[in-house]
């Protein structure tokens, strides 16, 4: 327990609370019972942080800010420690950059070359012209995440433990800041003028000296910038010499009015929310004729990126759900592409994570999961829940799945489904908590949906 108690009388002088203090306490006290006489290192750092991960937002960040706190405490006269967990951080969330990115990357599909553009689209340009330019950016944007899987995300200001968020971390940084760069009040030529006060209102640019080193590296890609450092004009410009065409596509990619082209945009017009659907899955789908589509436009794009075996499971899926009558909704929930008929919602199935999942930084480790509510087929088909038990052990008797709203007395849920037969101490919520299926194959989710048509009533 090296200078844990010259560290604790450091916070004491420093006036740090007694919460805190006693919270430094406990959480140092298990690090090094852990440790066990070893020196720390960064592998040390990681399994020990990992078996404290709440899924919370609140206690996760305060681990680590404790943790970094003591880090830099001990620069000076235990470097020892501040290197190990600096290695960590470095390690952990860079390594989840480059997870994030490349899966952005993985995503995107070229734009096929006789695609029909949404006239709304086109900025003046013909329909050729469009689409050669929407694969310059295209281009670009892969680039940029072929640089930063390959390079240190750091130093293209990912930002480290401080910016777990519910969701985890945000990670699709490229999208959201082209997104801000496309909030121009003027266009001319290939050349974007763009208010500052504008820009700065999205949480992206916030705090600045990250979005710097980013925008310094996107100028290295081609990307021209100027007058965002003059202090004294209340505009900046953005252009891509290489291509101008592409600032137009940019700019109509983000400002999907559907309308004729003007050169312009409306300030209460634009819309600014980070979970916008083209900013969370580009794809040229967003700009394509929906008229020549054969499933709804975010359904495509979420789909387009996936490989052959799991978009023949979306597209099944797809059809059962109109089958019987769920409609498309165009968005998605933890993840899942919804589908509803009234209030109801048809099974989720997707990659995505959740914050009811107990995955650390919630970065899943599947590249499918089903995911459903269950609670009368534990009492009328019990050996059909037998069954999949079997197939899916894993997925019962997991924390996220009891009852919070009644965690005091657990007991009393009347949805409760005990899982002592299955010799597990956790019961599960049928009516509010979610089991998850993790990486079902096709007939895997074909029983899934039957058992999910058993639950529901759906004939």
């Amino acid at each position: 327990m090296k200078n844990m108690r010259e560290y604790i009388r450091y916070l004491t002088v420093k006036g740090k609370k007694q919460d805190y203090i006693d919270a430094v306490v406990d959480l140092l006290e298990s690090f090094f019972a852990a440790l066990e006489s070893r020196l720390p290192d960064a592998r040390a750092v990681d399994g020990f942080v990992r078996s404290r991960w709440s899924g919370y937002v609140s206690r996760d960040r305060a681990t680590y800010q404790i943790l970094c706190d003591y880090a830099d405490y001990c620069a000076k006269d235990w470097p020892v420690f501040s290197n190990a967990f600096n290695e960590h951080v470095r390690e952990t969330f860079e390594g989840e950059a480059r997870k994030a990115v490349k899966a952005y990357r993985n995503a995107i599909v070229p734009i096929p070359p006789r695609t029909k553009i949404d006239p709304g689209f086109l900025c003046g340009m013909t329909n050729d012209g469009f689409v050669k330019a929407f694969r310059s950016l295209q281009d670009f944007i892969c680039a940029v995440y072929e640089d930063i899987a390959n390079g240190s995300p750091f130093e293209w200001g990912w930002p480290g433990w401080n910016a777990i968020t519910a969701e985890g971390l945000n990670q699709n940084r490229v999208m959201a800041l082209l997104e801000a760069l496309a909030c121009g009040v003027r266009i001319d030529g290939g050349t974007l003028t763009i208010d500052k006060k504008l820009f700065g209102a999205y949480g992206i640019t916030k705090p600045f000296a990250k979005i710097k080193m980013m925008l310094d590296k996107l100028t290295d890609k081609g990307l021209r910038i100027e007058g965002l450092g003059n202090k004294n004009s209340p505009a900046f410009t953005v252009s891509y010499p290489n291509a101008p065409n592409m600032i137009k596509v940019l700019y109509a990619y983000f400002n999907n009015e559907r309308k004729n082209f003007s050169g312009g945009c409306k300030e209460d017009s634009r819309k600014k929310s980070a979970e916008k659907n083209h900013v969370r899955a580009f794809s040229y789908r967003f700009v394509e004729d929906p008229e020549t589509q054969t499933r709804e436009t975010f359904f495509l794009a979420k789909t387009d990126g996936e490989p052959e075996k799991l978009r023949e499971i979306h597209y099944w899926l797809y059809g059962e759900a109109l089958r019987h009558g769920y409609i498309p909704m165009g968005y998605e929930n933890m993840g899942c592409y919804v589908y509803k008929k009234g209030k109801s919602e048809w099974l989720l199935l997707g990659s995505g994570s959740s914050y009811h999942e107990d995955e650390f930084l919630h970065v899943p480790g599947y590249a499918l999961a089903a995911k459903s509510r269950f609670y009368h087929i534990f009492l009328t088909h019990p050996e059909k829940m037998d069954e999949l038990r079997k197939g899916f052990p894993e997925s019962f008797g997991r924390p996220w799945t009891q009852c919070f709203n009644c965690k005091a007395k657990p007991g009393e849920c009347k949805y409760r489904v005990s899982f002592e037969k299955y010799g597990l101490d956790y019961n599960h919520c049928g009516a509010r908590s979610y089991l998850y299926f993790h990486d079902p194959d096709f007939e895997d989710v074909k029983k899934i949906i039957e058992l999910f048509k058993l639950e529901n009533n759906i004939l």
